[in-house]
């Protein structure tokens, strides 16, 4: 995103909101990684969730199962990944804080062990052994 361009999570379209509270609100992600793949924003600009105070930090948390309830309705998932980009070394694209609920369903990757660590090819738990810094490898 160019500095210039006005952030797309700032103001959200009330018919995107899929869930919402005083501090945070959900919708579906743009670009699914699965069906039923929702993120979780605040409503006040904060780059990344270091930058938020700690009731946004609760709320963010707190919408999750309500995200988690909508999910459910729609789709049938067999699992959850859920996590946060800080940084674009990280992979964040959009500089406002915001969570990742990603469903996971049976058969969406060859070997799913090792769940968010994957996103470090190295690090991947593949055989159930750890790997990486600190689990046998330098």
């Amino acid at each position: 995103m160019e500095p210039d361009t006005p952030c797309p999570f700032c103001s959200p379209a009330p018919e995107d909101i899929i869930a919402e509270n005083e501090l945070c609100y959900a919708r579906w992600d743009r670009y699914p990684a699965s069906p039923g793949h929702a993120l979780i924003i605040p409503y006040r600009h904060a780059e990344d969730l270091f930058s938020l105070t700690a009731e946004e930090r609760c709320a963010l948390l707190a919408l999750a199962d309500d995200v988690r309830a909508v999910i459910v309705s729609r789709h049938s998932p067999g699992g959850y990944n859920i996590g946060i980009n800080i940084g674009r070394i990280a992979g964040q694209s959009v500089m406002h804080c915001h969570c990742h609920v990603i469903p996971r369903y049976p058969g969406d990757a060859d070997s799913p062990r090792g769940g968010i660590r994957g996103v470090i090819r190295k690090h991947r738990d593949i055989r159930g052994e750890r790997r990486g810094p600190g689990h046998g490898e330098p």
